[in-house]
């Protein structure tokens, strides 16, 4: 399997998805899409899901050809596919690994269970969090947020997500 990032019109991720499987599951039927999103609280502590990666949409194919290709494109709300249209680059070493951690927790990310250690060791019990302790940037414990580096992106994108503590 081959996987790739595509840009969409930002906003539009889910129905993009909805209208590529649609539109390309007949003739590709190996072809799945990708939006993760989070859950992140309001300073009330109320809680809504985000998107992960606004206006990004990753997939998994067999092989990238050229019929896929033009049919991709003419999907609505398709902006681009990464790195450009002429060079599309697929994932491969630590990002794939990451991608493909994203794609085992799913795509819709809950909140993650953690244990802290002395030593600023922290331990990660369950949730999206789960494999990627050696990606974390900072920890904001007032606010129950812990940064995450990704190698998805070649600029180390950082994102938040939730945690609660675990009694050890």
């Amino acid at each position: 399997m081959e996987y790739y990032c595509i840009m969409v019109n930002t906003g539009k991720e889910e129905s993009f998805k909805k209208n590529a499987l649609t539109c390309l599951k007949e003739n590709f039927p190996d072809v799945q899409f990708f939006f993760f999103k989070r859950i992140m609280k309001t300073s009330k502590g109320e809680a809504f899901e985000k998107p992960l990666f606004p206006g990004y949409v990753f997939f998994q194919i067999e092989k990238l050809t050229v019929d896929f290709f033009t049919a991709l494109r003419h999907v609505k709300d398709f902006c681009r596919i990464l790195r450009d249209n002429t060079d599309p680059v697929k994932f491969s070493g630590a990002a794939l690994e990451e991608l493909k951690l994203f794609i085992h927790n799913g795509e819709h990310w809950g909140v993650s269970k953690v244990q802290f250690f002395p030593g600023k060791k922290i331990r990660v019990i369950s949730g999206p969090l789960l494999g990627l302790e050696g990606n974390i940037y900072k920890v904001n414990k007032k606010r129950k947020r812990i940064t995450i580096t990704s190698s998805l992106t070649p600029d180390g994108k950082h994102f938040d997500l939730f945690y609660e503590d675990v009694e050890v």
